[in-house]
């Protein structure tokens, strides 16, 4: 097959149209409802137990769509979130990190990266933050801030410019 040949089929492929995502959302039994930019909606039941969706965003290049997925505690009257999934290019990725709750996650870079932050349910202990690629799951880096002995966060450090954006969209 010549270049030209090639060319024709690399432009006609249609995995370069990937799809666009305008709407998201859920239904009463928890399914999740994300709607295409050509009118398609794909539908994303919820895990086994799982009782709900929260902070749910769609990334700023339209490609991605995150969420977090909440589980029910004994330890708590309330649900917390355990995972933060994340749909794009038709597969769901699942990140769990250290195991701990998913607090506070958001889109960067143009919505190619996931930050996200976990710590225990009470108390802000086991603070711990994940940089990852959407297209991959690609652990990018991570940071723990050090404790002291009274288990707080010593105030002589420097976290990344990637922590610090998520920290300040509290």
């Amino acid at each position: 097959m010549g270049l030209a040949a090639a060319a024709i089929m690399v432009i006609a492929s249609p995995i370069l149209a990937a799809d666009r995502y305008i709407n998201v959302s859920t239904d009463g039994a928890g399914t999740l409802h994300i709607t295409t930019s050509d009118g398609r909606v794909i539908a994303l039941p919820k895990d086994f137990e799982q009782v709900d969706c929260d902070r749910i965003a769609i990334s700023s290049d339209w490609s991605s769509v995150g969420w977090l997925a909440r589980y029910p505690n004994g330890a708590t009257s309330y649900p917390i979130p355990l995972k933060l999934r994340v749909y794009s290019g038709g597969k769901v990725r699942t990140y769990t990190g250290n195991e701990l709750p998913v607090w506070r996650w958001h889109f960067t870079a143009g919505g190619q990266q996931i930050a996200y932050e976990q710590e225990t349910v009470h108390g802000g202990l086991g603070v711990h933050y994940e940089l990852r690629e959407v297209a991959s799951g690609r652990l990018i880096a991570e940071y723990t801030p050090r404790v002291g002995p009274d288990n707080r966060p010593e105030l002589t450090q420097n976290p990344p410019a990637w922590v610090l954006e998520l920290d300040a969209k509290q």
